[in-house]
């Protein structure tokens, strides 16, 4: 079987897989739209002392590669994949899924359709390739890049500047500790775990992780304002209260 036809096959297993969690399903967002190319800077000019620490750091990062944390970020590939939501429910310490808190799942792919946008529309306009293009070592924790074959289409695999996993991670871990203020730390400090995760992954620099949370923090900044996000926070917020428990410690 030739790379390409394994990058097909595994894309679309991959994509299977997603659907068990929240759902491919995307609900209309609240409407806490921001202006994504006003709020950002450029990314790290080619040349700059930034850009060449970043692109430095990669090279050094092949050193992690098949790692504990490359590992965890292999899993993450899919931010509304079935592996996330478990790492969700246990930094809420609650079991978390459209069955047993229906809620709470809308919620959190509510706001995802916020922000999904405003990380899009920089993406394309700055159009920043990944670190492995161009990269002396193309190997990332994604499958979808397949080494040399991601280095050759990075830029239909989407662009690096902002990350999408960052911007998730970090709208996702405010929203829930608005929610579930009893696990407030553990919700934000997954979902800074979740963009951080992405440079182990080698998929990302990290001034694409700080963009995506500055679009994040403006986005939650904007949803905090309207009655219908806090309505759905309350609701979620009860059903949390019941949810059933769950103790990841012991797994």
């Amino acid at each position: 079987m030739n790379r390409r036809a394994v990058l097909v096959l595994g894309v679309a297993g991959l994509a299977a897989a997603a659907g068990i969690a929240f759902s491919l399903e995307h609900p209309p967002g609240f409407g806490a739209s921001v202006d994504a190319i006003a709020l950002l800077p450029p990314p790290p000019a080619a040349g700059s002392a930034t850009a060449l620490a970043e692109r430095a750091a990669f090279d050094a990062s092949a050193a992690g590669i098949g790692s504990p944390r490359w590992r965890e970020a292999a899993r993450e590939v899919f931010p509304t994949g079935e592996a996330v939501t478990a790492e969700i429910s246990c930094a809420l310490g609650r079991k978390v899924s459209p069955a047993t808190t229906p809620a709470t799942a809308r919620l959190l792919a509510k706001v995802a359709a916020d922000i999904r946008s405003p990380v899009e529309a920089a993406k394309i306009h700055f159009h920043r390739d990944r670190p492995f293009v161009g990269g002396a070592d193309a190997r990332t924790c994604d499958p979808r890049t397949l080494g040399g074959l991601g280095a050759r289409t990075g830029g239909t695999l989407n662009y690096a500047y902002p990350s999408g996993h960052a911007a998730y991670g970090e709208i996702w871990g405010q929203t829930l500790a608005l929610a579930a203020p009893d696990r407030a730390d553990a919700v934000r400090a997954w979902g800074r775990r979740l963009g951080d995760n992405r440079v182990s992954c080698r998929v990302h620099w990290p001034s694409d992780i700080a963009a995506g949370r500055t679009l994040a923090d403006a986005a939650f900044a904007r949803l905090q304002t309207l009655p219908a996000f806090r309505e759905a926070v309350r609701d979620a917020a009860t059903e949390l209260a019941t949810a059933p428990p769950l103790d990841c410690s012991r797994q």
